[in-house]
């Protein structure tokens, strides 16, 4: 960025070329009334957008968050420390459109003040007209909710308020960008025939729609990353109760985990094992049974259907059981066990 043009009240300011071109190409048909009203108009939507700008700046220096102003192209942008609190955020961004309100105001009374008896239509009064309407045209197009103007972040900022999760906030915010500035655009090459105003809203309408497919891919990769807290936390409990040989808690926490959406793989496998140990200590020999059967290449699973079995003394069962794959995992004696009494009533 470089060092900073000029500073006010400690508040470094930058100004980039991009500024003073952009503006000129805006206010160029100003020039049609003269060199020195093209001028002035020139500097008052300068300084207009400078000071919609110290507004943002004054505010957050107000809470400590070291602002510095950019102006460049037909805005500028404020950058400073994150705020502490959603509140001061609020206010930071609504200190450019009040300021430029505030600015039409008092330049509004000084008009009205310095009119002529008959409505003065002199050099100075047309061009405080301008400038009035200038700052009021800025602070309502700033206020439209258009992520990045104020308005959007505005937007946004309340919607994290109320919303649970943030990138849901973020997403309705850039859903309202997308769609406003796309109508919002052809409303001004229509109505207006403004294509300056077209281009500016259609790019925010692009801008938003980025920033949504962003906030989505995001969304995915948070969701496929992110540990899952209230699985993770059903399963620490389940653990501690079966270390504690509290089966029955055992057995319902790993019941609650089983509700939990996107379980992963090696949940779901702990989540089977730890109800298979549990249902067979308690004697529900059944449900252990078929507990037990969802966890397939598991020698220790395969002992918990064997020992059920063998409790059940079900001869046909077992030896449906000893021609499935499970009983490769178990011991020859073991195997031996359960051919004796498969064959007992044989």
């Amino acid at each position: 960025m470089g060092q900073p043009l000029f500073s006010v009240f400690g508040i470094p300011v930058h100004v980039s070329i991009w500024h003073l071109l952009t503006l000129l190409f805006f206010f160029q048909t100003s020039f049609q009334n003269g060199v020195e009203f093209g001028l002035a108009m020139l500097f008052a939507a300068s300084a207009s957008v400078f000071l919609h700008e110290m507004g943002h700046a004054l505010t957050s220096r107000h809470f400590g968050l070291q602002p510095t102003v950019v102006l460049t192209g037909f805005g500028g942008f404020t950058s400073h420390q994150p705020a502490r609190r959603p509140r001061d955020e609020f206010l930071v961004v609504a200190a450019g459109p009040t300021m430029n309100f505030v600015l039409a105001g008092c330049l509004f009374g000084l008009h009205a003040a310095f009119a002529g008896e008959e409505g003065d239509t002199g050099f100075a009064q047309v061009l405080m007209s301008q400038i009035i309407f200038l700052n009021i045209f800025w602070g309502v197009y700033n206020l439209l909710p258009i992520m990045p103007l104020d308005g959007g972040q505005l937007l946004r900022v309340t919607l994290r308020r109320f919303v649970k999760k943030s990138l849901n906030a973020d997403r309705w915010t850039h859903r309202v960008g997308l769609v406003l500035g796309a109508v919002m655009a052809v409303f001004f090459a229509v109505q207006f025939h403004s294509v300056f105003g077209a281009v500016l809203l259609g790019l925010a309408a692009f801008e938003n729609y980025r920033a949504l497919q962003n906030v989505n891919n995001m969304d995915a990769d948070y969701r496929a990353d992110r540990p899952h807290e209230r699985v993770g936390e059903l399963l620490r409990q389940a653990r501690t109760a079966f270390e504690a040989r509290d089966f029955e808690a055992a057995m319902r926490f790993c019941h609650q985990a089983r509700a939990e959406p996107e379980l992963s793989p090696a949940e779901i496998r702990h989540t089977w094992h730890i109800l298979a140990i549990s249902a067979a200590s308690v004697g529900d020999l059944d449900d252990a049974i078929r507990f037990a059967e969802r966890v397939p290449n598991s020698p220790e699973m395969a002992q918990v259907q064997a020992s059920c079995l063998l409790s059940l003394g079900d001869s046909a069962r077992i030896r449906t059981f000893l021609r499935s794959p499970a009983a490769l995992q178990l011991t020859p004696e073991r195997l031996d066990e359960l051919r004796a009494v498969s064959r007992s009533d044989a």
